[in-house]
């Protein structure tokens, strides 16, 4: 069965390093006959099990090509239907009406280029694409024109959550989210949201969390005395990493006696200036330490948890998905602390870490570090926290099954 995967970038750089896990699983499929096409290919691609192709006939492009498409962007039905959207639902701006020619343009230049990669390479059976954006609205055009049998996406958080976006505006969303022949949401919270925000078909969803591998070991715990956490994200607004500064600069005159070193792992436009609000707000107290080590590659940092002590995994983000940073942590037995947004109270509960407010303030952040790292139930947290992922996100049982759900709707008639 001829498989599509439609990414963003992945095998190349950067992100979507979470398909490192996966594509391990679709390459072991002897059914799947596999192409990834990501729309962006710069550098070194990052290496690739055996049967696993790369086409990248939907990457690269000039710029009078993409005029064109711009172009007919502007005169198309599909941007018409767009900026009347716009108009109803009061967000019709001049930015939001450039996001939405860009957005229908990608579409149509990304359609072009999937049909073409069919008529050269035989009709797709199922184009999955990693992120409900352009690239899954192109191919259920393609779909139409009889390049593709069957078109699924799975939602994420960027491509899910409308506050996420400038203007919340989703461009195109609402014209294309009843049309995909199934869409694989996180979590229940994410599905729930897909339907009443967009409308999407009950019927035509399904949850399929990710998972990771189960580590063979488990990361050790500090000496008493010591607290080591560690945050994993890009250094960006969203992800409110000033929170952790403020609650770190509590805990350490709340525990003076403690000798707490934070790590965050992860680059981003933000990053020199939370060094430096760490500096300033951590650098003067005695008992603290932090260290920055930008971008990591996916297997470093699972590695990481092993190779050193760790005893709390810290997120404050404002929105999230279903955070795979989160799991890998705690399938090596770290306890999270994270704020209930998007798909995170599925993953995290005061059982296995603590289970914070959609805004914590930094009290609470502190409060949940020092019950989690330094209480008296931090032994029992770091076993349920990998029991947790034994039973929920085990990359092993989860990708196997979402991969047979796939080839089920590929083998369905049109």
């Amino acid at each position: 069965m001829k498989i599509a995967i439609l990414t963003n970038a992945y095998p190349y750089h950067p992100g979507e390093q979470f398909m490192e896990d996966e594509i391990a699983f679709w390459a072991g499929n002897p059914v799947a006959e596999v192409t990834l096409l990501p729309a962006v290919a710069a550098g070194e691609p990052r290496p690739l099990p055996a049967g696993i192709a790369v086409d990248l006939g939907m990457a690269g492009g000039s710029r009078l090509a993409r005029l064109r498409c711009v172009l007919r962007a502007a005169g198309s039905q599909l941007f018409r239907r767009e900026l009347a959207y716009l108009w109803g639902s009061r967000k019709l701006r001049v930015a939001t009406a450039l996001r939405a020619i860009l957005h229908t343009s990608k579409v149509l230049e990304q359609q072009q280029r999937l049909e073409r990669y069919a008529r050269t390479h035989g009709r797709i059976d199922v184009a999955y694409c990693y992120w409900n954006e352009t690239q899954s609205y192109a191919a259920l055009r393609a779909r139409a024109a009889g390049a593709v049998r069957k078109v699924v996406s799975r939602l994420h958080g960027f491509d899910l959550y409308e506050a996420r976006r400038e203007h919340a505006y989703m461009p195109l969303k609402r014209q294309f989210i009843g049309c995909f022949d199934t869409l694989f949401a996180l979590s229940r919270e994410a599905r729930t949201y897909l339907e009443a925000t967009y409308g999407a078909p009950a019927g035509n969803t399904r949850i399929s969390p990710l998972g990771v591998p189960l580590t063979g070991a488990l990361s050790a715990a500090s000496p008493p005395g010591f607290l080591h956490l560690v945050s994993v994200s890009s250094c960006l607004p969203v992800k409110r990493l000033d929170r952790i500064v403020e609650a770190l600069h509590l805990l350490a005159r709340r525990h003076a006696q403690a000798r707490i070193t934070w790590t965050h792992i992860g680059g981003g436009p933000q990053l020199a200036e939370i060094a430096q609000l760490a500096q300033t707000r951590l650098g003067g107290l005695s008992n603290v330490a932090f260290e920055f080590l930008g971008d990591l590659p996916n297997q470093v940092v699972k590695h990481y948890y092993l190779g050193t002590p760790v005893d709390v995994f810290v997120n404050t983000s404002e929105s999230e998905g279903m955070p795979v940073s989160v799991m890998e942590a705690m399938s090596a037995g770290v306890p999270a602390v994270a704020p209930d947004v998007g798909g995170v109270s599925d993953l995290v509960s005061d059982e296995c870490g603590a289970l914070l407010a959609a805004s914590p303030g930094s009290g609470e952040i502190a409060d949940a570090i020092a019950r989690v790292a330094l209480g008296g139930e931090k032994d029992a947290l770091r076993l349920q926290a990998r029991r947790v992922i034994e039973a929920r996100f085990c990359a092993g049982r989860n990708y196997p099954a979402f991969i047979a759900g796939v080839l089920a709707i590929g083998a369905a008639p049109a």
